[in-house]
């Protein structure tokens, strides 16, 4: 069991690669990305053979703020990126040293994201915490088909499909740094209109700059008479691509620009070889959950688990802040002001809260 810097260290992403479990948000770009737009510091696990091969990983970032003190995460901010192993015997290692490296830190509390269960059985420090299900839709066969078989089962999807192509909406891979900034503008207002903070622009710039080139970063972009009127963030590795951002004019959503985001984002996988689509998280009685389910995606469960230090399982959750943003859904006072909030303002409320809080 070695610390290891993911981005100086070839081995780490060739074996994120390599690996059949192995997600986006495993790459060691990541640990270079959260430490510039959160001023997080990477605490990397690796197994290493006697030989010096890379044979088990977990990604590890440490947080600090005034109201939440140091925390140790895997990972903050983006879906899970949990333990990869050779076998149960090499995860309870990663995590076992990951408590060991929570508690040497000081810190109040280490949380493991994952998309597998069971931890806990592994190591009876961990405790479960309630997570939302994401969303995944498997891509096999025609995704003509696929749209066909949309008419019986989700008749309101074909339909919106169908007013999205009759109005002439258009999706096309964003590119250009220009492009970034314009979806900037609309996921701002997307986070706005949610009532919830939006993530730095730099989080974005320092994702496309780090994985653009290799693929692993796409920004897909819908377009209406000209005007960009929607899009999404997406990341690909593996036989996956998951939606981490989205963002619309809610003046243009008579086009229905995100039905025909969604759609081309789906075939554009589909003919590039990717088996799965992860339209990302939800609550399951919620519309948004109803959304998801309609493109014929199912529920798939993740998991979160919490080391507190000197807790012994306790199921104590360290003391938080001042309420945050509810989002969708809640309509207490704070939600009722922030949908009129100027943008800037909304996004130097972030930076502070995400850098500081």
């Amino acid at each position: 069991m070695v610390p290891i810097d993911p981005v100086a260290d070839p081995r780490w992403d060739a074996f994120v690669r390599a690996h059949p479990d192995a997600g986006p948000y495993h790459l060691g770009a990541w640990a270079e990305i959260l430490r510039a737009a959160y001023g997080d510091r990477p605490a990397y696990l690796a197994l290493v053979s006697p030989a010096g091969e890379l044979t088990g990983g977990l990604p590890l970032m440490r947080t600090r703020g005034l109201v939440t003190g140091s925390r140790m995460r895997s990972l903050p901010v983006v879906p899970p990126a949990g333990p990869l192993a050779p076998d149960d015997h090499g995860t309870r290692a990663l995590v076992e040293a990951a408590c060991r490296v929570a508690d040497d830190a000081g810190a109040r509390v280490w949380t493991l994201h994952a998309r597998g269960g069971g931890y806990e059985e592994l190591v009876p420090e961990l405790r479960p915490v309630p997570k939302h299900p994401t969303w995944v839709l498997e891509l096999t066969g025609d995704p003509d088909e696929l749209r066909r078989g949309w008419k019986k089962t989700s008749n309101n999807l074909w339909r919106n499909l169908r007013k999205a192509d009759k109005a002439g909406v258009t999706v096309r891979e964003g590119r250009t740094e220009d492009d970034l900034r314009t979806f900037y503008a609309l996921y701002l207002r997307t986070m706005r209109r949610r009532c919830v903070l939006p993530r730095p622009f730099r989080q974005l710039h320092e994702d496309r700059r780090l994985l653009g080139p290799d693929g692993a970063f796409r920004l897909f972009i819908a377009e209406h008479e000209g005007d960009v009127v929607a899009g999404g963030v997406y990341h690909a590795l593996g036989d996956a691509v998951d939606l981490l951002y989205n963002g619309s004019d809610d003046s243009r959503l008579d086009v229905r620009p995100n039905h025909a985001l969604y759609w081309h984002v789906i075939q554009w996988a589909t003919e590039a070889g990717y088996r799965e689509l992860d339209f990302g998280h939800a609550r399951a009685d919620s519309s948004l959950a109803r959304f998801k389910a309609q493109w014929s995606a199912r529920e798939v469960p993740e998991y979160r688990y919490d080391y507190v230090p000197g807790a012994s399982g306790e199921a104590a959750e360290p003391a938080s802040g001042a309420r945050a943003l509810q989002g969708r859904g809640r309509r207490g006072p704070v939600e009722r002001v922030w949908p009129h909030v100027p943008l800037p303002a909304t996004r130097a409320a972030a930076a502070i809260a995400y850098r500081w809080l």
